[in-house]
């Protein structure tokens, strides 16, 4: 008995430490490209910097469905780019391009003193969003693990269950989609609005 709960102990220590390298490994690509995203605004000229502002300004706000639905391929995508190995660093690449528009995004907001309601909202807005890629990209990497092992082992008949919890877990991913979108369908259209109020108009000579 007393060997099979060091057992047991061993392989949840190792799952909570295999859990903490996957997150953090996320994290650090996302902070990265947050970083990149910031400085790739910053360094911009000044007209460069008005004109990405104007477009952001004025373009046009998206529908909660429409919203939904490009949460959803970005999901779906990496759910798909999770049934083989490769796919894993497509998917960590989908997280890097993802923080570097979420960083070029917080530059424009700070350097505009946006209101601070405004970017609480945004703040949650994107950490809802995050979690959302953390979590898919992560039941990703586990199901491509998963597999993996299985094929090795060569216990083929848990790839069936495996692949039944994968789906189980997207839609789990889906419902935190529709929350993001939901939040991302208010905030947007407050942004843009605070944005075309406070950015003066730019009259071509």
């Amino acid at each position: 008995m007393k060997k099979h709960r060091r057992r047991n102990n061993r392989r949840k220590k190792s799952r909570i430490s295999h859990l903490a390298l996957i997150i953090f490994i996320i994290l650090a690509i996302i902070l990265i490209g947050d970083v990149i995203g910031a400085i790739i605004y910053l360094r911009q000229s000044s007209q460069i910097q008005e004109t990405l502002v104007e477009y952001m300004a004025t373009g046009h706000s998206m529908s909660f469905f429409q919203i939904f639905w490009q949460q959803f391929l970005y999901q779906l995508t990496i759910w798909t780019m999770g049934l083989s190995i490769i796919g894993i660093f497509i998917n960590l690449f989908l997280v890097f391009v993802r923080g570097i528009s979420a960083g070029f995004n917080l530059a424009i907001l700070l350097q505009h003193d946006i209101s601070t309601g405004i970017l609480i909202l945004w703040l949650i807005h994107y950490l809802l969003i995050l979690f959302t890629t953390i979590l898919g990209v992560y039941f990703s990497i586990r199901f491509a693990y998963l597999v993996v092992i299985s094929l090795v082992k060569k216990k083929h008949k848990l790839l069936k269950k495996y692949f039944k919890l994968y789906i189980v877990q997207f839609i789990v991913v889906v419902f935190f989609i529709t929350l993001s979108s939901m939040l991302s369908a208010v905030v947007t259209p407050s942004i843009q609005d605070y944005l075309t109020e406070n950015t003066p108009v730019r009259v071509d000579e």
